[in-house]
């Protein structure tokens, strides 16, 4: 049983698996080959790996950056790469970096345009830019808000459509190039998750051009994956040549992991 896709507290203010309860709790579950994929930073790869030792479960490299392509936001995971590589560590840093800037000059062009942000100057690190979409949705009136959508999924739908130029975020293309240079494997995290416009599932366009420029496979299996949208990604996958990958995506210890099988994974073969 596998999962690959897990947050643990390195996730800064996003997850609170610590690399012991994670350990002790894939044991539990069954789970004998598990995968460490915080946002951007790869800081509890290693410390999860040396207890998942003691537990008998074997802890995968992975890195889950934030990216774009085509106009789209996506996540785009890294697998099976040295997590104290300069490369990985300066793309890490580049999308840190990029981002608390990205979100420092949004603050200044949204108070400029008459909208209140109150609040983002009294965290212990600096706001990103999902930060300053959560609180602009909470605390101002956007027009054309989609009722459905929770603050940080409407913020970001008012910064992407009024302020399109604001968020930089680096190209799949280039966590592609990185990812190969390290020996390792580009993933498409939850291809079929839809989120507002922070999470459009992908189209088969989308899969297809992003395989052409080396992305070597997809998250078919995830939670919020219905068969039917399995179904699709499956057919992609054999389409484009690209390996099948899993996960749950849990952020905590009440978000269950998962347990696909590792035959339904064809990237395992490659970890």
């Amino acid at each position: 049983m596998i999962d690959l896709h897990i947050h643990t507290n390195a996730t800064p203010h996003h997850a609170t698996w610590t690399p012991v309860a994670l350990a002790a709790a894939a044991a539990a579950r069954g789970l004998t080959m598990i995968a460490v994929t915080d946002h951007n930073t790869t800081a509890n790869v290693i410390t999860t790996a040396m207890v998942g030792m003691h537990y008998g479960v074997r802890v995968i490299s992975g890195v889950e950056i934030d990216s774009a392509f085509n106009g789209k936001l996506w996540h785009t995971l890294v697998y099976a790469v040295d997590p104290e590589s300069p490369l990985i560590l300066d793309l890490c840093a580049e999308v840190v970096q990029r981002n608390a800037a990205d979100a420092a000059q949004l603050r200044r062009d949204l108070v400029a345009a008459g909208f209140v942000l109150p609040g983002l100057s009294d965290r212990d690190r600096p706001p990103t830019v999902a930060d300053v979409a959560s609180v602009l949705a909470r605390h101002n009136q956007l027009p054309d808000r989609v009722p459905s959508e929770g603050d940080e999924e409407a913020g970001m739908r008012f910064i992407l459509t009024h302020f399109a130029a604001a968020y930089r975020p680096l190209s799949v293309h280039e966590i592609i190039g990185v990812a190969h240079d390290l020996g390792g494997l580009a993933v498409l995290a939850h291809p079929g998750r839809e989120k507002g416009i922070y999470a459009i599932p992908a189209s088969d366009e989308d899969i297809a051009a992003m395989a052409a420029i080396g992305l070597d496979g997809i998250e078919v299996y995830y939670p919020t994956h219905d068969a039917a949208t399995r179904e699709r990604l499956l057919a992609a996958a054999k389409r484009h040549h690209l390996l099948i990958s899993g996960g749950s995506d849990s952020h905590h210890p009440h978000q269950d992991l998962a347990t696909w099988s590792a035959a339904d994974l064809t990237i395992v073969s490659r970890l």
